[in-house]
C-alpha cells in the first residue's frame, strides 16, 4: 500500500461515510436526520485534526514518532474537546463554552494588533491586501525592508525576480485568514521566526501549526552571496508558507 496523507484519508472516510448515511437515508431504509448527524456530530472533524497531528499517514507505514511536542499537545487537545462537545451535544453531560469563546475571540483580536504593531515597527514599507492579492513577480522589483499583511486576502512574493540588496533583509509577514506564499532563491540564508494561531506556517520542509505553534528555524545558503533574509511570520487562522 501506497503512504497516504492521514488527515486526507481520515476526513475522505468520514465524507464517504456521511453520503452513504444520506443515501440510505433517501432511500427510506434508514431513518436519521441529516441535520441532527451534522449538528451532533461535527466535532469529529476536531477529533479527525488531532489524529491527524498524533499520528501523520495513520494506517500506513510512514507513521514517523518523533513528533514536535506541539503537535503532540495540540493534537490532544483538539480529540479531547472534540470528544467533551459530543458528549454534551448527545446529553450526556452539561457543559458551558461562554468562557471559552469570551477568552477566545478577544485573544484573537489582541494577537491580530500585536501583528500589525510588530509589522508596523522598523519597517521602510507596509504593504496589505484586504480581500484583495498582492502579487510581485515582475522582473526588477527591488526588496526592502517591510511589511506584507494579508487580511481574507493573498499576498504572492517571488524573490527570484527582485533586486535583493546585500546585507540583511527584514520582512514582516501576516496573514490572517488569508494566504502568503514567498519564493526564496536557494542561495539566500533565511533565519525565520513563526508563530501560528488555529493557522500553519510552512517553512521550507518544517511545518508548524494547530492552536498555537511557535518555531524558529534557519536555512544556510551560499556563504558568499552576502544576502541574508529575516523573516518574522504571524499566521492567524491562515497560512504562509516559505520555498524554494
Amino acid at each position: 500500500m501506497s503512504p497516504y496523507r492521514g488527515g486526507s484519508f481520515l476526513l475522505g472516510i468520514a465524507i464517504i461515510a456521511l453520503g452513504v448515511v444520506l443515501l440510505l437515508n433517501n432511500f427510506n431504509i434508514i431513518d436519521v436526520s441529516a441535520g441532527y448527524l451534522i449538528s451532533t456530530y461535527w466535532p469529529l472533524l476536531l477529533v479527525l485534526w488531532g489524529i491527524d497531528l498524533l499520528l501523520p499517514g495513520a494506517g500506513s507505514r510512514s507513521f514517523k514518532p518523533g513528533r514536535k511536542s506541539g503537535a503532540l499537545i495540540t493534537g490532544l487537545i483538539l480529540i479531547a474537546l472534540g470528544l467533551l462537545v459530543i458528549g454534551h451535544n448527545l446529553d450526556l453531560y452539561e457543559l458551558d463554552f461562554s468562557f471559552f469563546w469570551s477568552l477566545f475571540w478577544p485573544v484573537v483580536i489582541i494577537l491580530i494588533g500585536w501583528s500589525l504593531l510588530r509589522s508596523t515597527s522598523g519597517s521602510d514599507g507596509f504593504h496589505w491586501a484586504f480581500m484583495s492579492g498582492i502579487e510581485l513577480k515582475q522582473k526588477g522589483w527591488k526588496l526592502e525592508d517591510g511589511s506584507f499583511f494579508a487580511l481574507m486576502g493573498g499576498i504572492d512574493i517571488d524573490l527570484n525576480t527582485a533586486e535583493i540588496p546585500e546585507g540583511e533583509v527584514r520582512l514582516n509577514v501576516t496573514a490572517v485568514m488569508g494566504g502568503i506564499k514567498i519564493i526564496v532563491p536557494p542561495g539566500t540564508t533565511v533565519e525565520y521566526e513563526g508563530t501560528a494561531v488555529l493557522g500553519g506556517v510552512k517553512f521550507f520542509n518544517e511545518d508548524s501549526g494547530g492552536i498555537i505553534a511557535v518555531r524558529k528555524s534557519e536555512y544556510k545558503g551560499d556563504p558568499e552571496s552576502g544576502t541574508k533574509l529575516i523573516l518574522r511570520c504571524t499566521a492567524i487562522m491562515g497560512g504562509i508558507e516559505i520555498k524554494h
